[in-house]
């Protein structure tokens, strides 16, 4: 049960404004971006160590330079931040079309690299399997539209508004016209009852599991929906409420381009359903694209020194459509501007900033390079001004299988009056699940502001964006990174350590299973352990003595023949029309089959592991006969050893 550092009920809220825009810039100048006005770096004078004499204590000499470090390093990296900063350059990075391969990924990271230096780009293939994932086609949007035969307008330039092209379209055959047929949802064949073949389909369904039926099965040319993911009635996410939004979809990573679709409003949408109900209805369609770079970019970046410790990963995505502001331009930006603070400062252990396509570029970074970390920091939708979104704020938790202090640390750091947060246990959702797969074993938080009433959408916008959200964020981010490099104060190592031992306890009066009992004194006691390496104080000590004594946490046994989680790679068509349901009808249904994995992973046995991660996810029983049923095909393809 996730611990909640505050709750809130979801903030009421009127009907979205208008649609921030803002003009192009025709150029940017060398050596500064446009807009960001630097605050000059105001020092105050460190502190002087008080003398010793020469036969003084230098252990306590020792103690106190420590101290002073950890209080100036702490002090400088939060003189330095400006907020102001991140949401300037979220400004520039809205306006780019950021699909993977295509040129708006390309110009969003030189941005960043003017801001913060040049870095390393690496450059990985596309339209191919890497590890779990089968990697999509390199997708460059050029233009197109979609009138009715008569003239009117349904979608206008995707030059101009390409949130209305379905990423990873295919191009069409000039200006095509095509007839139109109403499907309903479209993802069952029970619902083609006439031909589709080289028409556009009306579908409200998921748009992948719509192009695998329509288009794949029975020949339709277009793909037309409305489908608004992640509806949330308490914050005015419906089409309903939102009848002229457009909303941001994609086709599966499978798709080689048989046909191509356009995102509509929910006004639109029911424009031509009542059109078609009536009589036959033509649309002109138009839709081109190339292969753009030709593969994913990651921009990757080092600040401070490399030494006897590991590490420390702050990520990222930067892909998604204009203007895909909160999701996710405010957390590159931000995270564009901690580098440029953590550059001004000494830092005695490394830091790594990676900014890449969400998933692809980050389990193709891993698999390429092959990092040793310590941590990482996820930082994904954090820019909300959570009065108009709707937002809360979640620190989400490493799952069971990897026990860690960092989430409810940096649910420490983040804890005030001032703005909604929540710790999570384990979801799945972005870039820090790859992390924490029992192959990769680095533990791994998540900051992401969810619900959000404008989430992959048009009015996704700079406007729905705070600069007290950034200066929030940004300082729990680098309270945390000062106490996980010099050191966690006493106090806060304290209600740490409290916190953790204390939804143990919630937990093991939970369960009554010896097993899941069991488990979680282990997690509890791994998690306390791994505090103390950073911070041993007596206050931690005290708590682990607390805890009990358990076996320690088994060592990883490699039963897969990948790195990271196993994804599409070997799914059939009927295997993903299989997984599509189960996503459908179990949203723990994602988390639940990745656990299940890690934990055989770490030597559980097969029936134990199903238990341990039922346990975790609330799992129900029809979910927990999917997941035994995932387990067989993935050892009956190869992909999980028996």
């Amino acid at each position: 049960m996730p611990v909640r550092v505050r709750q809130a009920e979801p903030a009421q809220h009127p009907p979205a404004p208008p649609v921030h825009q803002r003009p192009r810039r025709q150029g940017v100048p060398q050596g500064r971006l446009p807009g960001i006005r630097l605050l000059p770096r105001v020092r105050r004078p460190r502190p002087r160590a008080p003398r010793h004499g020469l036969h003084g204590p230098a252990r306590a000499r020792t103690a106190q330079s420590s101290n002073w470090r950890e209080v100036t390093l702490r002090e400088d990296l939060l003189r330095e931040f400006c907020p102001q900063n991140a949401l300037e350059l979220e400004r520039d990075l809205a306006l780019l079309h950021r699909s993977k391969g295509g040129q708006g990924f390309v110009d969003a990271i030189a941005r960043l690299q003017e801001f913060v230096g040049i870095g390393t780009v690496r450059h990985y293939p596309c339209g191919t399997a890497c590890q779990g994932y089968v990697v999509p086609r390199p997708w460059n949007l050029k233009g197109g539209f979609l009138r009715l035969s008569t003239g009117e307008w349904l979608v206008p330039d995707l030059r101009m508004a390409p949130i209305g092209g379905i990423f990873l379209s295919g191009a069409s055959h000039g200006t095509e016209r095509l007839r139109v047929v109403d499907v309903g949802a479209g993802t069952e064949d029970t619902e083609y009852t006439q031909p589709v073949d080289g028409c556009a389909v009306l579908a409200t369904g998921k748009p992948p599991v719509v192009y695998r039926e329509a288009v794949a099965k029975h020949g339709a040319r277009c793909v037309i929906t409305e489908f608004m993911p992640a509806q949330d009635a308490r914050i005015g996410r419906t089409p309903e409420e939102m009848p002229d939004t457009v909303n941001y979809t994609s086709f599966g990573s499978e798709s080689q381009g048989e046909g191509f679709g356009f995102n509509v409003s929910h006004r639109t949408f029911k424009h031509l359903q009542d059109m078609v109900g009536k009589e036959v209805i033509e649309v002109d369609a138009f839709f081109d694209i190339d292969a753009g770079t030709g593969d994913l970019q990651v921009l990757e970046t080092h600040v401070g020194t490399p030494g006897a410790r590991k590490p420390i990963l702050l990520l990222a995505h930067l892909c998604h459509p204009r203007p895909g502001a909160n999701d996710n331009a405010s957390g590159a930006t931000l995270l564009a501007e901690l580098v440029r603070v953590l550059q001004s400062v000494p830092l005695e252990q490394e830091v790594i900033a990676l900014w890449m396509p969400e998933f692809y570029g980050t389990i193709a970074w891993f698999a390429d390079q092959k990092p040793d970390l310590a941590c990482a920091i996820n930082i994904d939708m954090v820019g909300e001004d959570q009065t108009k979104t709707g937002s809360t704020l979640e620190v989400t938790a490493t799952p069971w299988s990897l026990p860690s202090f960092i989430a409810d640390l940096m649910a420490v750091n983040l804890t005030t009056h001032d703005f909604r947060l929540t710790l999570t246990g384990f979801t799945w959702g972005s870039d820090h699940a790859i992390l924490n797969d029992a192959s990769v074993h680095v533990p791994a938080l998540s900051l992401t502001q969810w619900p959000d009433r404008y989430y992959h959408s048009s009015d996704d916008t700079p406007d729905k964006s705070s600069v007290q959200s950034f200066e929030w964020i940004g300082r729990g981010v680098l309270d945390t990174l000062a106490d996980l490099i010099t050191g966690i104060p006493d106090e806060r190592a304290a209600v740490v350590a409290a916190r953790i031992r204390e939804q143990g306890l919630t937990d093991s009066v939970r369960y009554s299973d010896p097993l899941i009992r069991d488990w979680v004194a282990r997690r509890t006691r791994a998690a306390l352990l791994a505090l103390q390496e950073t911070t041993d104080t007596p206050v931690v000590r005290a708590e682990l003595a607390a805890a009990g004594t358990t076996s320690p946490m088994p060592e990883f046994q490699p039963r897969v023949p990948a790195i990271g989680p196993i994804e599409e790679v070997w799914m059939t068509p009927d295997d993903l029309q299989w997984n599509d349901r189960l996503i459908r009808d179990f949203p723990c249904w994602y988390h639940l089959k990745a656990e299940v994995v890690n934990f055989i992973q770490l030597g559980v046995e097969r029936e134990d592991a199903l238990k341990l991660a039922t346990a975790e996810f609330d799992a129900p029983a029809a979910a927990v006969h999917a997941a035994r049923h995932y387990l067989d095909l993935l050892i009956a393809k190869g992909y999980l050893l028996p």
